[in-house]
């Protein structure tokens, strides 16, 4: 065993570890965050710490992957990769400070929910029973709310005996009596959860409104940035399965905590969960092995609409609350995309639309009131700033809008503060005005002609060509290739739908932009680089978190629940991955198509 000093920001702390783990690992176990976006695989360079030994730079034991990454002045410095670095002594540990709040998006596509919910509640006071009428109090309970075959647990029976001579609330769900309360609230909790971000809103299920919200960063994201980084996660590491499940439930009992502490409610008064999300966050919520959806054929263990109690997965809400997961498309198309379809309503519509789904994931469907397609475009994370060399998420600090022009270069902040990085509709941004000037040619090269005009700008950084924003923001060769080959995933997905339904993009009414990256993205940015065909120019609409959306309709709506299993079954996917013409305009979309 060795000695692990840890400072970050506020607190110090000692662990004690075993010889030979790296020392992200430590950290990870001992709930201490740090930015590992590439899963511990030694390629994004994002989990830099300072590393001392007595007092001293700590230099040993130095790996390929740390002396392609940092500078010499760096490791000079004593920084390292704590996904590379493996203890072997006691060292001394400094953290950058990571302490953000992102720019998580809230917004729904609609406002306007009908009631129509299967948990009820009713006021009752009971007939006191006589010695000529000693019917029991549940039998009296079920005759003057008119039903004869209801079921009622053992906690619900103690709290039966302990109101029965006075006024009561009943709460019902279906045929069960799930609470007998002095309280006469119904509340709810719809939760999106994303890859990058998670939003839960509380919502009262008598008004048929959400009261408040509270979004937070996925903790699970510190195991790696995207799904396949966490399926290795669950799969190859000791208990991976069982830490990212308690992750995930940790982070949403915090929101619960939070939004009822705001409300001054308890969170017994929480009767429902609807959560939804991509395949692999549904089985991590439910502690399910995911590794088959990383594998081919692509299966994952279910994708049906599962129905549990809440408190079966330590979720603090009411002990018999009822939690759903409304079911799944695919593998990689999840409930949550199935929840944009109800919140749009493409599926009731006669005119064509399209539904693009932009985060750390590509999602997309295509279709109307008589047909709809489906399909998960490998786009990677790039969209979120992963793997990109100055990369972050949309939080404090992050370029989120740039304009190169005329050999100026302006740009703003999230939170109008000093510039950390450059987020996902900043390097968009920032890559369609490189085009526009000719920074970078239709392939992605940075052109000779130009350097003269931005001689200020063009330096080394990771010993490549990289274009610097500021003196510590810059775009490298690699940044640029990253974006072509997400963008150029979604394009060719676009495209490979389209000529599975005979159609063209004339053909479009409307193009809906969902999800965290989707909704910030400048429209005119997405088709100067070729992101969104230049024919949907004219078409683009924001749609706020249509996930979020759609959890909450079917949060309230039985009918709305029954709809979201229809629109499942009426959806046709696209594998895209073994589809030879996917694959062919793949290769195409990867130029700039200049728009």
């Amino acid at each position: 065993m060795h000695r692990v000093v840890v400072h970050t920001e506020d607190r110090m702390l000692s662990i004690e570890a075993k010889e030979g783990k790296s020392l992200l690992g430590i950290l990870q176990e001992n709930s201490i965050f740090l930015e590992a976006p590439c899963g511990s695989r030694g390629i994004c360079g994002k989990c830099k710490v300072l590393v001392f030994k007595e007092g001293k730079p700590y230099l040993e034991n130095i790996t390929e992957e740390e002396r392609r990454i940092l500078t010499s002045d760096e490791i000079q410095k004593g920084t390292r990769l704590a996904c590379c670095l493996k203890l072997f002594e006691s060292l001394e540990v400094f953290l950058p400070y990571l302490k953000q709040e992102a720019r998580i998006l809230s917004n729904l596509y609609t406002n306007k929910f009908e009631v129509d919910s299967d948990i009820i509640t009713e006021k009752v006071v009971l007939e006191r029973p006589t010695l000529d009428d000693q019917k029991s109090y549940f039998s009296r309970l079920k005759s003057l709310l008119g039903r004869k075959d209801l079921k009622v647990s053992h906690s619900v029976l103690k709290k039966l005996a302990e109101f029965k001579d006075e006024e009561f609330f009943v709460v019902l769900y279906n045929d069960e009596i799930i609470d007998i309360t002095k309280s006469e609230n119904l509340f709810g909790l719809a939760i999106d959860i994303g890859t990058t971000t998670v939003v839960c809103y509380l919502v009262d299920l008598l008004k048929g409104n959400v009261v408040d919200y509270y979004s937070f960063v996925n903790p699970q994201k510190k195991f790696g940035a995207d799904v396949i980084s966490r399926i290795d996660f669950a799969a190859q590491q000791e208990d991976g399965l069982s830490v990212l499940q308690k992750e995930i439930i940790k982070g949403i009992n915090e929101a619960i905590r939070i939004l009822t502490s705001r409300l001054s409610i308890t969170k017994d008064e929480i009767y429902k969960v609807v959560a939804v999300g991509n395949p692999t966050m549904l089985h991590l919520l439910l502690g399910v092995d995911p590794v088959s959806i990383a594998t081919s054929p692509f299966v994952p263990v279910f994708a049906e609409k599962i129905e549990e109690r809440g408190q079966a997965l330590g979720l603090e809400i009411n002990k018999n609350a009822i939690l759903k997961l409304p079911g799944s498309l695919s593998a990689y198309v999840g409930a949550d995309i199935v929840a944009g379809i109800l919140s749009t309503e493409m599926h009731k519509s006669k005119k064509v639309r399209l539904l693009l789904d932009l985060g750390t994931n590509g999602e997309m469907v295509l279709g109307n009131k008589d047909f709809m397609v489906a399909a998960s475009a490998a786009a990677g994370p790039a969209f979120e700033g992963v793997n990109l060399s100055c990369g972050m998420n949309a939080s404090s600090g992050a370029i989120d809008s740039i304009k190169i022009k005329d050999g100026k270069i302006e740009f703003t902040t999230i939170e109008n503060t000093q510039p950390k990085g450059i987020c996902g509709s900043g390097t968009i941004l920032a890559v369609a005005f490189m085009l526009e000037e000719g920074i970078i040619d239709e392939t992605g090269r940075f052109c000779e002609d130009v350097k003269e005009k931005y001689k200020d700008n063009f330096r080394q950084a990771n010993g490549q060509d990289a274009f610097f924003i500021t003196d510590s923001v810059y775009i490298t060769q690699k940044d640029i290739r990253e974006i072509q080959l997400a963008k150029a995933a979604i394009s060719a997905g676009i495209k490979t739908m389209l000529k599975e339904a005979g159609l063209s993009e004339d053909d479009i009414e409307t193009v809906y932009l969902a999800g965290g990256f989707g909704n910030y993205i400048s429209p005119w940015a997405a088709i100067k680089i070729g992101l969104i065909p230049e024919g949907l120019k004219d078409k683009v609409k924001p749609a706020g978190n249509t996930a979020g959306n759609g959890a909450i309709l079917a949060l309230l709506s039985k009918s709305a629940e029954k709809e979201f299993e229809k629109i499942k079954k009426r959806v046709k996917y696209i594998e895209l991955s073994s589809s030879p013409e996917f694959n062919e305009l793949f290769v195409e979309s990867m130029i700039f198509d200049q728009g």
